[in-house]
């Protein structure tokens, strides 16, 4: 790998995906779970390194974003560009890193593809654009895999001289600042360590392989880093909080599911996969292990999850970990076919100018190239054309400029959707709509006028509780009068009453 070329790419693929993050970033309104991040980084450092007081969930995440959000949000507020912008610039340093580490693996192509690809994919854009800590979570996995391949030396062309001892303290800080993230860090950090340990073993026998007190200062300097989270891990522990420490045994309903978007970057297509698995056909064993080696990486951490199924629903973006091996694997690949025109010319037509071979790899990957591209670009689109899906801003401004002094707004289910209003406020009173004592509160009050705000009414018992909100609102006196300027989205349900006159 030559080291200008893998900068020159890097900083490309940087300002890509800081440009594609960006677009549209300002006028999209904060969605759910946004607005938890919000709730909770404003919490007190206390609560947020207890890990307690958060959001509808109580999902007891590791302080480590929160941290991070809370001093952005006294740097420049809770606009959506700011809260936004760790993950935006997380996930450009992301794109830089990949090419850096697909370079160091399988050659300057093999970096450019696995940035730039990156850099493009809706699924990552996705999270790059939201105040929430998963591709971050995601550049913490490709720093580790980088300076793990640092301190095992593997590479083609991994210097002889014995990795020095920063490498291993800065893979035991990043190993750290990913479980200060969040607790899923835990099953990728696990596959890391089997990764490193069977490069060890096999380095081992060369006489390569790093001496035992350089991982033991990795493994100490970890452990040191994560100390800080014990308290709050043992008190969430003992008192059995939390969906993701809480599990139970069963079927994986959605395992498949996963599985295909985990190789397909959430595209649901084999070309990705066909791509990828090139990387394992070519050149000498060591990279061809170094191939297999990713992929076990990459499925490991899901599978381990699985075995028992979390109360919680699972998703994709808590493996965005697992991204990254999949990310540099796609990247493998395109060089590979490169590599495999290259060494078909040299043995077969050698009289042919080089530019040949690479045309013959163009020609060949092209129809997976194609195939990507087109569920790719559509993806990106409706990125953008969604993003604001869930208009919280739009539906707290249409309250406030409607709501006179004493106005009530009815929430449902207020365990849930009362977060949004505490990032875009109202100058009404917030009432909870299953509360056995809303027409009390309704009569004490005496509103004249009452907005309802229901949102993911998905469940039975919140379909009932809408419905006995809309009763009570009928028994009390009120009859229904929607404001003017409602805005009209399936995700959202905003009506209007006034007192019957």
């Amino acid at each position: 790998m030559r080291r200008e070329p893998a900068l020159a790419l890097a900083l490309v693929a940087f300002v890509l995906a800081l440009v594609l993050g960006s677009i549209g970033v300002a006028e999209a309104s904060l969605w759910l779970d946004e607005t938890f991040s919000v709730f909770d980084a404003r919490r007190s450092l206390a609560d947020i390194f207890a890990m307690r007081g958060e959001a509808f969930g109580g999902a007891h995440h590791p302080p480590g974003y929160f941290v991070l959000l809370k001093a952005t949000i006294a740097v420049c507020g809770v606009a959506e560009p700011c809260v936004r912008a760790p993950s935006i610039v997380g996930n450009a340093v992301l794109a830089a890193v990949l090419v850096l580490l697909g370079a160091r693996g399988f050659g300057t192509v093999a970096g450019a593809a696995a940035g730039l690809s990156w850099a493009a994919m809706p699924y990552a854009i996705k999270y790059a654009q939201q105040a929430r800590q998963y591709g971050l979570l995601a550049l913490m996995a490709a720093l580790a895999l980088l300076l793990a391949a640092q301190a095992l030396q593997l590479g083609r062309h991994a210097p002889a001289q014995p990795p020095r001892r920063r490498t291993f303290v800065a893979l035991g800080l990043v190993a750290a600042g990913a479980l200060w993230l969040h607790l899923f860090a835990l099953p990728f950090l696990g596959a890391l360590a089997l990764w490193c340990a069977s490069w060890h073993l096999v380095q081992r026998r060369h006489g390569r392989a790093p001496s035992p007190r350089a991982w033991l200062l990795c493994l100490g300097v970890a452990a040191l880093a994560s100390a800080p989270l014990l308290p709050g891990l043992v008190r969430v522990w003992l008192t059995d909080g939390g969906g993701q420490l809480s599990s139970r045994a069963g079927p994986v309903e959605n395992a498949r599911e996963l599985l295909i978007d985990l190789w397909s970057f959430g595209l649901d297509t084999p070309h990705v996969v066909l791509l990828a698995a090139l990387a394992c056909l070519p050149g000498p064993w060591s990279r061809r292990g170094l191939a297999l080696g990713l992929a076990a990486l990459a499925v490991l951490p899901m599978t381990v999850v699985l075995v028992r199924n979390p109360e919680h629903f699972v998703t994709l973006r808590y493996f965005m970990m697992s991204l990254v091996p999949i990310a540099v694997l796609l990247g493998a690949g395109v060089a590979a076919a490169f590599e495999l025109a290259e060494r078909a010319r040299t043995r077969w037509l050698p009289r042919l100018p080089r530019w040949s071979a690479a045309l013959v790899a163009a020609i060949a990957i092209a129809p997976s190239a194609v195939a990507i591209e087109r569920l790719a670009i559509p993806a990106l689109r409706k990125q953008y054309a969604t993003a604001g899906y869930e208009p919280w801003r739009g539906v707290a401004a249409t309250i406030a400029a409607e709501a006179q002094p004493g106005d009530v707004t009815v929430v449902v289910p207020h365990a849930l959707v009362r977060f949004p209003f505490e990032v875009y406020p109202l100058p009404t009173v917030v009432l909870d709509g299953a509360s056995p004592t809303l027409l009390d509160e309704l009569a004490r009050l005496a509103p004249a006028r009452v907005f309802v705000v229901s949102s993911h009414i998905d469940r039975p018992e919140r379909v009932a509780a809408r419905r006995q909100a809309l009763r009570t609102l009928a028994r009390g006196g009120y009859v229904r009068r929607d404001p003017a300027n409602s805005p009209r989205q399936p995700a959202i349900e905003l009506l209007g009453y006034i007192a019957r006159q």
